[in-house]
């Protein structure tokens, strides 16, 4: 069976002044099984940065073993407890949210992604790139219910509007299992990768050197593409 080495890192891109965006792990790690993680704070909304990094600081040293649904769940409790500690002082906090898209990778070499929100998983499998998760945007939500195309819904001033995320009361949770081979990747990313590159960008980049060297390409290239929103990325390879 197929065990794993990773990268993540994250980056203000050229627009913004803070990045509200959290990654797990911030670096390499390797082994399994093992949680990896990307959160974007909800810009417009105050404390965008304290929810990321409150999902994210809750799955450090989460069990994997619960699985991706239940620690998605853990992330929106870890937000929920941190609305109330601060409602004292600050208030706002309480329309604070986050995207989170996490993966829990498996022994028996199946991975298995727990996601909210528009932050992405792409499957590599040496050939192709696949996007595993659906955007809970409204714009997609209309696309699914069959009352738009997808050219439509691009138009639409709710194509990026979100649908679902954490912070949100009654959230839903979007589970996905993906076995992986020998040589597949997997990416997860906020936005400010996926709305700068196209797929065949991505794909070119992903699979190219170690996760580290394709980690920092990406956000390389969605810097050069303009950067217009923070940018976050995983790479993870099955090795042997």
């Amino acid at each position: 069976m197929p065990e794993f080495v990773w990268y993540g890192a994250t980056d203000v891109g050229r627009a913004r002044t803070e990045n509200q965006d959290a990654v797990l792990p911030d670096g390499s790690g390797e082994g399994t099984p093992a949680i990896v993680a990307v959160a974007d704070g909800l810009g417009g909304h105050p404390g965008g940065d304290i929810a990321s990094r409150c999902a994210i600081d809750a799955l450090v040293d989460a069990d994997p073993g619960l699985g991706a649904s239940e620690l998605v769940r853990i992330a929106h409790e870890a937000i929920f407890h941190r609305i109330v500690t601060e409602m004292g002082t600050r208030r706002e906090l309480i329309q604070m949210a986050t995207t989170v898209t996490l993966a829990v990778l498996g022994v028996d070499g199946i991975v298995e992604i727990g996601h909210v929100g528009d932050s992405r998983a792409y499957h590599h499998d040496g050939e192709s790139l696949i996007q595993v998760t659906e955007d809970h945007t409204h714009g997609m939500d209309r696309v699914t219910a069959g009352e738009l195309t997808i050219e439509e819904a691009k138009a639409s001033p709710d194509w990026h509007v979100l649908s679902n995320y954490l912070g949100f009361e009654s959230f839903r949770v979007a589970a996905h299992r993906v076995p992986m081979r020998l040589g597949d990747r997997l990416l997860l990313c906020t936005d400010g990768l996926s709305n700068m590159l196209t797929d065949l960008e991505i794909a070119a980049l992903v699979a190219a050197g170690s996760p580290a060297d394709s980690a920092q390409s990406l956000i390389v290239a969605a810097n050069e593409a303009g950067g217009l929103d923070n940018i976050s990325v995983v790479v993870v390879e099955a090795i042997g």
